[in-house]
């Protein structure tokens, strides 16, 4: 078993895996970070297996070569519009255990789990997570951790995600295909919240917005749990799109203007700032524009990115208050002025970027929005790998200790 876990994020701009392992003192460190321009994707599907697995391959080898590690399986999330989620509720009837009294059990809650989770699924879809969102016992509702109380009705709210099956199909075997094997699918989001946001943002409310260069994916979050997760088809790629169309160049200049000039906020231009250079195409020569005039074409579209998954949000949350953070993640995010057209679309200051935290190691490669995903993929299974290493290692010396007794009757 090995002791690394590496989080995979299949992206439609860009692959990236990153690589922690357990230190000495059992602690999670990020030593190998790996991002490579993606191929065969659009809109977070695959469309083209081939040169897709040859993305992934080259960005965990970058992982791999970084850390000096051997990476034999990935953990990868999943997102966009095959990813779909509703809420839902599961009673049981507390068992009784014989000692007069009705204390919940372990598995009381995994029976209203199930319970909860017995929805109708298409046959074209798969449960990716059931993730609890508060329990009720008795009819007292906003009980977090029911075990060991009384009662006898025990009730539990979830949030339900599921995924395309032919989706992820096709991302396992793409994954396979590059010589790794695929420990878990985590719906990205998800995964991004547990690295870049705090326990009381997750509290009191939060948004958790990812500015994907197919898609544009967001989280809702409160009291501590999910209880919304949405997706629209409006990423960074239109932008770029739309900078190609006006300006007459092609996709991969107008992406290159938008990620060294780019900007949605006027506030953030200097009126003596020298002009932007448009490289010319088939002989002509480069012209150039006002950052401005960049601006006025990328700040239309960022409006109507945010304006699209606000109202959609509205629709979902059915006006529950949130008062916690919208927090941008992505590389979309990274486009300057971001941050200020969040606030005023979603009518907040509390707009930030979602930083991953502090994990040792490659600090200047991880800790950025853009790596939020890879970084989440890695620490949300952190537990899991760790007592799988544990245990592991307990094996290991329970053996070595029975082939010493072997030894030792042999000769005495």
């Amino acid at each position: 078993m090995s002791d690394a876990i590496v989080g995979l994020d299949i992206g439609t701009s860009f692959v990236r895996a990153v690589l922690g392992e357990f230190t000495e003192e059992n602690k999670l460190e990020i030593t190998g970070v790996g991002k490579i321009p993606s191929k065969g994707i659009r809109n977070g599907v695959i469309v083209n297996l081939e040169a897709t697995q040859q993305a992934v391959t080259e960005a965990v080898q970058a992982a791999e070569m970084m850390s000096g590690h051997e990476i034999n399986s990935v953990v990868t999330g999943i997102g966009g519009a095959q990813i779909e989620s509703q809420n839902s509720r599961g009673i049981v009837a507390v068992a009784d255990h014989g000692k007069g009294t009705r204390e919940i059990t372990a598995d009381d809650v995994s029976r209203v789990m199930e319970a909860a989770r017995a929805v109708p699924v298409p046959p074209d879809r798969q449960v990716l997570h059931v993730v609890p969102q508060t329990y009720t016992i008795d009819g007292q509702p906003g009980i977090k951790d029911p075990i060991n109380e009384i009662g006898v009705r025990l009730e539990a709210d979830v949030h339900i995600v599921t995924a395309a099956v032919t989706t992820m199909q096709n991302m396992i075997r793409c994954i396979g295909r590059a010589g790794f094997g695929v420990d878990g699918v985590m719906l990205k989001t998800l995964a991004s919240a547990i690295a870049v946001t705090t326990e009381e943002e997750r509290e009191l409310g939060s948004i958790l917005i990812d500015m994907g260069g197919g898609a544009t994916d967001a989280l809702v979050m409160i009291d501590g749990a999910p209880i919304c997760t949405e997706s629209i088809p409006i990423g960074g790629n239109l932008v770029t799109n739309d900078i190609s169309i006006i300006k007459s160049v092609s996709f991969e200049i107008a992406e290159k203007v938008k990620l060294n000039s780019g900007c949605c906020s006027p506030e953030l231009i200097d009126p003596n700032e020298s002009e932007v250079i448009i490289p010319g195409i088939g002989g002509r020569a480069p012209s150039t524009m006002p950052r401005q005039e960049l601006c006025d074409i990328i700040r239309p579209r960022i409006v109507e990115t945010f304006v699209t998954l606000r109202d959609k949000l509205a629709v979902s949350v059915q006006g529950r208050q949130l008062m916690g953070n919208v927090i941008l993640i992505g590389g979309g995010s990274l486009l300057p002025g971001v941050v200020d057209v969040a606030s005023e679309v979603f009518g907040t200051r509390a707009v930030r970027l979602g930083m991953p935290g502090n994990f040792g190691g490659l600090q200047d490669e991880y800790r950025n929005p853009e790596f939020a995903t890879a970084v989440g993929l890695v620490v949300s299974n952190q537990d899991k790998r760790r007592s799988e290493v544990l245990k592991n290692e307990t094996s290991k010396k329970k053996h070595s200790f029975s082939k010493l007794k072997g030894f030792f009757k042999e000769f005495f």
